[in-house]
């Protein structure tokens, strides 16, 4: 869903038209008059079709068009050259068009919940986009065009089918945040360690049955999410993690920990319940007496 805060525009730099929730299904023309338009908003109304007129406003900055039942998009929305933000999330969009990828200035793009099976290889083209988000799509592979975006920081996929992550994860080297839950990925590919800037990791709900030996390579990790998977051991680099605050290992087929997971110096929170544990472990009580919050 759109956020208000993602990027912030003067208003001297163009007006504001905002008519969320008004039971609109068609745009007006006489709406759309001018050529200022630095935002517009038609967040959840009752729109079928995308507004062809929007496209004749190219200083459009931010554009909302979220929780409406849009089905297709123009070609002609790649004449809004110097869009930042664009939001067709919850929408019923089942393919995107090429042209899209000439959107060179765009850095926050919200298509989740929609009927996309991929999206264009022009995507590669989007070199500015920081943050995007494929939530609740038809996926069954992660785009190659993906491992492209140079600038991408923040990229959503969750509650898809996709059943494998690509080595060219590692290409994405300014990625901090990866959110894979609810997939059917099986393996995580060694290149995901060379990721030196990811922060946030969620992987939980799929179907891994190990980690990558060097996973204790990402040093700017603070927050791992595997729950609701298939691992039966641990790696024992995982004890490099030196910056992990939360660990969630919860309802796995871990029997055991490595030992050297009582030197994570950050560690504040894991979650170990429903596993297969015999017994509470003597590493479970060093970690207790470090102050960490373990649930077992």
């Amino acid at each position: 869903m759109f956020h208000q805060n993602v990027i912030s525009i003067d208003r001297d730099e163009g007006e504001y038209l905002n008519k969320d929730s008004q039971q609109i299904d068609v745009v007006e023309e006489d709406l759309l008059i001018g050529d200022s338009l630095s935002f517009v908003s038609f967040y959840n109304n009752n729109l079928t079709d995308f507004p062809k007129l929007l496209c004749n406003h190219k200083k459009l900055k931010i554009l909302n068009l979220s929780c409406n039942y849009i089905n297709n998009l123009p070609k002609e929305i790649a004449n809004l050259s110097k869009l930042e933000m664009l939001d067709l999330g919850h929408n019923k969009i089942s393919k995107l068009p090429y042209e899209m990828g000439e959107l060179a200035l765009l850095k926050y793009l919200y298509i989740s919940d929609n009927q996309l099976f991929s999206i264009p290889d022009s995507f590669r083209d989007l070199q500015e986009l920081i943050y995007l988000n494929l939530t609740d799509n038809k996926l069954n592979v992660i785009p190659l065009s993906i491992f492209s975006m140079n600038s991408l920081v923040e990229l959503r996929l969750y509650n898809n089918r996709i059943v494998n992550i690509p080595p060219n994860i590692e290409k994405l080297n300014l990625l901090r945040e990866f959110h894979l839950m609810n997939n059917l990925i099986s393996v995580i590919p060694d290149e995901i360690s060379k990721l030196e800037n990811l922060s946030v990791l969620n992987l939980s709900n799929n179907l891994i049955k190990q980690l990558p030996i060097d996973i204790g390579s990402l040093k700017s990790l603070t927050e791992l999410n595997l729950r609701f998977n298939k691992l039966s051991f641990l790696p024992d680099s995982i004890s490099g993690l030196n910056n992990l605050i939360s660990l969630d290992l919860r309802a796995n087929n871990l029997t055991s920990l490595p030992f050297d997971i009582v030197n994570m110096k950050s560690l504040k929170r894991i979650d170990l319940r429903w596993n297969k544990f015999s017994k509470i472990s003597d590493e479970i009580n060093i970690l207790r007496e470090k102050g960490c919050l373990v649930h077992i």
